[in-house]
């Protein structure tokens, strides 16, 4: 019977051991999960080679806080602005959008949703591979929140936590209908995809933006709005500009000067329409009729004669310039007064920025497609614009100074230089590595540096330019490398110390070379029509069903229904909100894993209340396991004090 005793005690004994283990050993990793999973999570994007993110920026226009809010700031700024509902208006974009991710860029990494606090109600918050971002977690100044403008809200998007180094953006509006890969935006061959649609909107009333800064003086351009023509007016001083019958003074111009980064005009500029021809007399008159005084003057006359066909020939260039531009936008302008009457503001003062950075120049606005943004280049083009992006990010509602962000990123990226050191310049065109320019590399150099064909003239009169800084300096111990002269060369050894130090030649090698770009980039004109679908749904179910099913017999890569509907007719656009969804379904009938199984929902729609579960439910967490981490250790001690009563008593009676 003692025996049988001792047995039991021993097994239950040991039953006691492996419990407190067990649950020891289950306390330990749950703790770990809790504190370390967050942090793991965060970088483990540095572990991925070559990942890309996607960052989709969303709001519920019908939730019952944000209509509160928006009404309370819409008062207090007493903004003009066009805020109906369909502006906010959510048609499941972001659903079938997600599943068109998943189905044609399943390579992407990791999804991240920025919201102002709101959480999709079919979204799965458990699936790894999506988060949901507040505006708090992105935005620099708290003072800018509550914010309803999409410009303000990108303008941070290279800010969120764990983001990796390029990602893409997309708007909640736009789909894929085909496979993309990541060479659709970026390869290293390339470098970046630009995807441009159509010729920026006129900037008034005769006056495309091909006209302003080209040289020549249109009166339709000479207004606040086209940045006073440019400067192209300042030349004419004192001089009348002609306006079919009238004539006004250059004294009453206020003058605008080129390249200037802060200038103000505070005068009320007048300008009137004018023909083309009207423009073009503003070229310099040559005399037709030829003094007996000139005609004694053999040199006279052929200075005039060439003068006039130089100014012919610039005014049938010009000419042709503008008729093409005309016929471009004639082109295009069905298109451009219904596209950019929502944004088409912050895209002029955009271009108006980048004219007084980069000079003018004639720019497309960037078609409706996912764009790539390099964090890099984003913080770059933030610190060049550092004014007009901060007033960007205050503006709490889309505003006329709004930095456009596809467009200002697009053309930072397309003009940003670098320079090229002197000695940079010399290595290129050495390609045989011998630390001297063979006559081969100089005729190869010759080709690039001078309009082809090569004249005997030109080789010459470079050849006198390397003779005379030889004379100069001195190549040193550097010599020519056998067969790098031919037979009848009179070269000297032309060393990379002896370019570096010709400073003639120096000037006109960097003046031709000392500048590449800094990024490399593809551009992609018309993308409207070649790779992006682009339709904008009214409240007419026959032309809306007629793009859709444009839209199914000819899908392309990239598709975006921009919401124009008139919010009046009610029955309408509900009738074609179940098209819509059916034209959805039609494309991607499948649930996605970023979605909840169809009979659930998200218990939270807030990410404050999520949060404040999360902490509750984490100390609910921390304190059950202490309490059991104690709980055990009292049972151990008690289990041990026993352990010793028993051998102290067994020592004392036996």
């Amino acid at each position: 019977m003692v025996v049988k005793c001792c047995i039991c005690n021993l097994i239950l004994k040991h039953k006691l051991k492996a419990i407190i283990i067990f649950i020891f050993t289950l306390a330990f990793i749950n703790i770990l999960q809790v504190f370390f999973f967050q942090l793991c999570w965060d970088n483990k994007s540095k572990y991925v080679s070559e990942s890309v993110d996607v960052v989709y920026t969303w709001v519920n226009g019908s939730d019952p806080k944000f209509l509160i809010d928006l009404r309370k700031y819409l008062k207090i700024n007493m903004t003009t602005q066009d805020y109906s509902s369909q502006r906010f208006d959510d048609k499941y974009e972001l659903k079938f959008s997600l599943r068109s991710l998943e189905k044609h860029a399943p390579w992407i990494n990791h999804v991240y949703i920025v919201t102002n606090g709101q959480i999709p109600y079919w979204l799965n918050l458990d699936y790894e591979k999506v988060t949901v971002i507040s505006h708090d977690e992105i935005f620099v100044d708290s003072f800018d929140l509550p914010t309803f403008s999409s410009p303000a809200i990108e303008s941070h998007l290279h800010r969120i936590p764990g983001l990796t180094e390029r990602f893409v953006y997309f708007n909640d509006d736009i789909f894929l209908g085909k496979p993309v890969h990541l060479e659709d935006f970026f390869s290293y061959s390339h470098g970046f995809l630009i995807y441009l649609a159509w010729p920026l909107p006129m900037c008034s009333v005769d006056c495309p933006w091909v006209y302003v800064g080209d040289g020549q003086c249109d009166t339709s351009c000479y207004n606040f709005n086209c940045q006073m023509d440019g400067g192209d007016c300042n030349n004419y001083q004192g001089q009348q500009l002609w306006n079919s019958s009238h004539y006004w003074d250059k004294s009453e111009i206020h003058q605008y000067q080129r390249n200037v980064n802060n200038s103000t005009i505070n005068q009320r500029t007048r300008y009137r329409n004018i023909s083309i021809s009207a423009r073009l007399g503003l070229l310099p008159a040559v005399p037709t009729r030829i003094t007996p005084l000139l005609l004694r003057n053999q040199t006279n006359l052929t200075n005039i004669v060439a003068e006039h066909n130089k100014q012919v020939m610039l005014r049938n260039k010009l000419l042709s310039k503008k008729r093409e531009a005309r016929s471009e936008l004639k082109n295009t302008s069905g298109k451009l007064h219904n596209v950019f009457d929502a944004y088409g503001a912050s895209l002029q003062y955009t271009n108006r920025m980048l004219n007084l950075k980069y000079g003018f120049k004639s720019r497309y606005a960037p078609a409706h497609s996912p764009i790539m943004i390099d964090r890099g280049i984003m913080e770059g083009l933030q610190e060049t614009f550092t004014r007009q992006f901060e007033k960007t990010s205050r503006n709490r509602f889309r505003s006329n100074d709004d930095m456009q962000y596809a467009f200002s990123y697009y053309y930072f990226l397309m003009n940003e230089k670098e320079y090229v050191a002197i000695g940079d310049i010399f290595d290129r065109f050495d390609t045989d590595c011998s630390g001297t320019w063979s006559d081969r590399e100089i005729r190869t150099l010759l080709t690039k540096l001078y309009d082809l064909p090569l004249s005997y003239t030109t080789v010459d009169h470079f050849e006198e330019l390397l003779l005379n800084c030889s004379k100069q300096k001195d190549s040193g111990e550097v010599s020519t490398p056998e067969y790098e002269r031919y037979v009848d060369s009179k070269l000297p050894t032309v060393s990379r110390d002896l370019i570096i130090g010709c400073t003639m030649l120096s000037e006109i090698l960097i003046g031709k070379f000392g500048t590449r770009r800094k990024y490399k980039y593809e551009t992609i004109y018309n993308a409207q029509s070649s790779r992006v679908a682009f339709k904008m749904l009214n409240s007419n179910i026959s032309e809306v069903v007629g793009h859709l099913d444009e839209i199914r017999r000819n899908t392309k890569k990239f598709i975006c229904l921009n919401d124009n509907m008139d919010e009046t007719k009610y029955s309408d656009n509900d009738l074609i909100r179940a098209v819509l969804y059916d034209f959805y379904l039609s494309l991607f009938p499948n649930p996605s894993k970023f979605e909840l199984p169809s009979d659930y929902r998200n218990r939270f729609l807030y990410l404050d209340e999520l949060n404040q579960w999360k902490k509750y439910h984490f100390k609910l967490k921390f304190i059950t396991y202490s309490c059991i981490c104690v709980l055990c250790y009292l049972t151990y001690c008690h289990l041990l004090k026993r352990r010793f009563l028993y051998r102290f008593f067994n020592k004392l009676f036996y």
